[in-house]
């Protein structure tokens, strides 16, 4: 989409009516809703190294949907405050992905390796940091709907949302 469209869509956008406003916030939510739906459906049990690095590409995959959902919607400032933790968290997958590296050559010559328990723990964190990212990036459209009822239905949706992700993780 071209800064220009982007512009008019803007300018229409604020020119509605609050209700108007919602009920189409509402409907981009739920969107957004069922494709981070589809998404988790993709983190499922972690007993190799493939299901963990599959499961951090699903958590990627989770937060790229729900930062651009942000950007596009509310601007770049809308998530200038948890970029810090959104770093923090993509140090924490590399070192992981160096620490399951490591792991894949203890096991290739099936020698006990000193980084499993260091990789479940660094798994485990980063799972709790993946949960609080997402869950300060969804905050972030509770400011933005006129409705108090609006804004408690989507803080629900959110929270059952991060609930079941972080089960899953």
């Amino acid at each position: 989409m071209d800064l220009q469209k982007f512009s008019e869509q803007l300018d229409r956008y604020r020119g509605t009516d609050p209700a108007v406003r919602d009920q189409r916030l509402e409907h981009d939510c739920l969107i957004l809703l069922s494709r981070m739906q589809l998404l988790l459906e993709k983190i499922g049990s972690k007993s190799s190294q493939q299901d963990m690095k599959a499961t951090v590409e699903a958590g990627k995959s989770l937060l790229v949907e729900l930062l651009e959902f942000v950007i596009v919607r509310f601007g770049d400032k809308a998530v200038a405050s948890d970029l810090e933790n959104i770093c923090m968290l993509r140090d924490s997958m590399r070192d992981l992905q160096k620490l399951i590296g490591r792991t894949f050559w203890a096991n290739l010559f099936r020698t006990e390796s000193s980084h499993n328990d260091s990789r479940f723990q660094l798994y485990r964190q980063i799972g709790l940091h993946f949960a609080d990212v997402l869950k300060d990036l969804m905050s972030v459209v509770d400011g933005h709907f006129n409705s108090p009822q609006k804004t408690a239905d989507w803080q629900s949706s959110s929270r059952v949302l991060i609930e079941d992700f972080r089960q899953r993780w």
